[in-house]
């Protein structure tokens, strides 16, 4: 629904996706990250650990290639707006 009213105005569109790469690119530093900064847990062992890192790469990729698609999407706008 939200994706619909930005549809009609390029403008807006713009923010929303620079706004999805960058909550992309920090879910990956935290990927990243988590290895050394997530505490093992005892009797869990590291299947839940990798699980999750994965699961933080997985939602980094969706968001970042959801920013790039939108801002695609906008620039043709633009441009079909222009001629």
């Amino acid at each position: 629904m939200i994706l619909r009213k930005l549809q009609n105005s390029p403008e807006k569109m713009v923010p929303v996706a620079m706004a999805l790469v960058v909550v992309g690119l920090s879910l990956t530093v935290i990927g990243i990250a988590w290895a050394r900064l997530a505490l093992p847990a005892p009797r869990i062992g590291t299947d839940w650990n990798d699980f999750f890192r994965g699961a933080i790469f997985g939602i980094a990729i969706v968001l970042e290639i959801a920013g790039v698609a939108i801002a695609a999407s906008a620039a043709a706008a633009k441009k079909r707006k222009a001629l």
